[in-house]
């Protein structure tokens, strides 16, 4: 949990090991078999960030991608706004896939509750579950092919 801490505003909120409830709260992982959906329940921690922190900054190391259990964000490149998340969604999954490094800006419009998921552990679940690894990289295929600018 330090790392979340050293990297962004995250304030802790609950234990390393999150309910699997929690997991299944947000519909794009629902989808997933039991066992994955347990091993992230194993691998998440719980984060809370304020109305108006940046959970993180473009350009710097992608070391976690998060689901967003609470609130809404905005996606932010160049400073322009790209796009605005809210609960259910995941984001910060196109460093860990592609780049290494954020691509975009993420800004708390509202209190955030996350579940952050660290690179070795994301990199650990791919391979133990691809229906995981699928899903992630479906979804970056999306984000990553949107115009850099509304």
């Amino acid at each position: 949990m330090a790392a979340v801490l050293a990297r962004s505003p995250c304030t802790a909120v609950a234990s390393s090991v999150v309910e699997q409830a929690l997991v299944d709260s947000i519909p794009i992982l629902a989808a997933l078999p039991s066992p994955a959906r347990a091993a992230l329940a194993a691998a998440f921690d719980e984060v809370a960030v304020t109305a108006g922190e940046r959970v993180v900054s473009q350009g710097d190391f992608a070391y976690e991608l998060f689901a967003i259990l609470e609130g809404t964000a905005q996606v932010e490149q160049e400073g322009n706004l790209v796009a605005t998340l809210g609960t259910g969604e995941l984001c910060g999954e196109i460093g860990l896939l592609l780049t290494g490094r954020r691509t975009a800006a993420i800004v708390a419009v509202t209190p955030l509750r996350l579940l952050p998921l660290f690179d070795q552990s994301f990199r650990s679940l791919s391979r133990q579950h691809p229906e995981f690894a699928e899903l992630v990289r479906d979804l970056s295929r999306g984000r990553f092919t949107r115009p850099a600018a509304v």
